[in-house]
C-alpha cells in the first residue's frame, strides 16, 4: 500500500478546520507585516533626534528645538513636544509626557491582542481537526472489511497535519506578539528618560 499523499489529498484530509487555520495564516502574516511597516515607520530616526535635541537644548535653542520635534514624522515628536512645551510646572509636563508616551504605546501594540488570540487558539484549533480526523480514520478501518493497519497509518498522519498546521500558525504569532511589546516597552523607556533628561535640563536653566 502506498503511503505517498499529494497537497490535494491533504487539504481534504484536513476539512474544514485546516481551511480554517490556512486563513488565519493568512491574516496573521498580514498583521505582521502591517505592524512591522508601521512600527520602523513610528520608531524611525528617534535616535537621531534625540542626538540633535540634546544639542539644541545644550545650546538654550529651545524654539528649533520645538520646531525640530514638530517636523519628526514618528511617534517620538510629540512625546518630546510634550516637555519641551506646554504647562511651566515641571509635574504637569511630566504627567503630559506620561499621556503621550501611553499613547503612542498604544499605537505600537495596536493589533498585538489579535496576535495574542491566534497565537493562543491555533494549536487548539489544529489539535481539534486531528482528533477529528483520528475518529474519522478507525470509523474507516471498522468499516472496511479486511483492511490492514495502513489504512488507520493513513488516516492518522493526514489528520496530524491540522497539528502541524496549528503549531505552523502559532508559532510566527506569539514570536511577533512578543517582539512587539519589547519594542513598544522600549520605545516608552528610552523616550520617558530622554524626556526627564529634557526636563532636568529645563529646570537647571530655569534655575541658573
Amino acid at each position: 500500500m502506498s503511503f505517498n499523499v499529494n497537497i490535494k489529498d491533504i487539504l481534504l484530509a484536513g476539512g474544514a478546520t485546516l481551511w480554517l487555520l490556512i486563513g488565519l495564516s493568512v491574516y496573521s502574516i498580514a498583521l505582521i507585516w502591517q505592524r512591522w511597516c508601521f512600527m520602523r515607520s513610528a520608531t524611525d530616526g528617534k535616535q537621531a533626534l534625540l542626538s540633535k535635541l540634546r544639542s539644541l537644548i545644550a545650546s538654550g535653542n529651545l524654539s528649533d528645538a520645538v520646531k525640530l520635534c514638530q517636523a519628526h514624522k514618528g511617534l517620538a515628536g510629540p512625546i518630546l513636544i510634550a516637555s519641551l512645551a506646554g504647562s511651566p510646572n515641571r509635574d504637569e509636563r511630566k504627567r503630559a509626557v506620561e499621556r503621550e508616551v501611553e499613547r503612542a504605546v498604544s499605537a505600537i501594540q495596536k493589533g498585538t491582542t489579535l496576535l495574542g488570540t491566534v497565537a493562543t487558539v491555533a494549536p487548539f484549533i489544529g489539535l481539534f481537526g486531528t482528533v477529528v480526523g483520528v475518529m474519522r480514520a478507525f470509523r474507516d478501518l471498522a468499516s472496511a472489511t479486511g483492511a490492514g493497519p495502513g489504512v488507520v497509518a493513513i488516516g492518522i498522519s493526514e489528520a496530524l497535519v491540522c497539528t502541524a498546521a496549528g503549531l505552523f500558525v502559532a508559532i510566527p504569532a506569539v514570536a511577533a506578539y512578543n517582539y512587539i511589546n519589547h519594542r513598544a516597552a522600549r520605545f516608552a523607556e528610552d523616550l520617558s528618560w530622554a524626556c526627564d533628561e529634557v526636563l532636568d535640563s529645563l529646570s537647571e536653566k530655569a534655575r541658573s
